[in-house]
């Protein structure tokens, strides 16, 4: 657990995390009954740190639970408009890394990850391919054949967001300082690409690789 937060913070270039206290923490869990404890030790680590906290999509903060709450799961990340939500099912609480749901109405909510810590990992991998410093002014399309030049370029990554925003989320990276996203409805041929880096070497570095690959959406 404690090296998957790592590799959160460095791709986010966070040296000082900032998290909640046991005692807030506590407040919380008078709310909700109780945390898994990743969901707990993320807050405690990293919930008060503003580069994790403020992104395309946002990880929902303890103080927002009343709202963030149903009767079937703690919701616990949320799309930036409210249009997809991640929660966790209220009677997986006690399990300490359990699986991640996700729903676009609040009513039809489907598997997403299997361990919640994994979860995290992609989503701040998607997060990272839109909102590090370095990137392009456009995402692209690209084709199937470009996606398999991708993958031999930079490696594809294990982990994977699936059924964000009704689209799989499909990662690549070969270190801590930039990420590839392609997000892929099912049933369609269409994929988008963004990436991002958090060096500016890095940021060049991806972008001659990737030159001459996709067109500007």
């Amino acid at each position: 657990m404690e090296e998957k937060f790592n590799e959160i913070l460095q791709l986010f270039c966070v040296n000082n995390p900032k998290g909640y206290s046991v005692k807030e923490i506590d407040k919380v869990k008078q709310t909700v009954g109780e945390l898994p404890e990743v969901l707990e030790q993320f807050y405690l680590k990293c919930g008060k740190t503003n580069g994790l906290i403020y992104n395309q999509d946002y990880l929902v903060l303890p103080d927002a639970y009343p709202t963030f709450i149903n009767l079937e799961y703690i919701i616990f990340f949320n799309e930036n408009q409210g249009v997809c939500r991640a929660g966790i099912k209220k009677t997986d609480v006690k399990m300490p890394d359990p699986p991640v749901y996700v729903s676009m109405d609040n009513k039809i909510w489907v598997k997403s990850s299997d361990k919640l810590s994994d979860f995290l990992v992609a989503m701040y991998g998607y997060q990272a391919s839109i909102c590090l410093k370095y990137c392009p002014e456009e995402f692209y399309w690209i084709t199937k054949e470009e996606k398999d030049k991708i993958e031999q370029l930079f490696g594809k990554r294990k982990e994977k967001l699936e059924m964000w925003m009704d689209f799989s989320v499909t990662l690549y990276g070969d270190n801590c300082h930039g990420r590839i996203a392609l997000m892929h409805q099912e049933g369609e041929d269409d994929i988008q690409m963004n990436y991002a880096a958090n060096t500016e070497e890095e940021y060049e570095r991806m972008a001659k690789l990737l030159e001459g690959i996709g067109e500007p959406i």
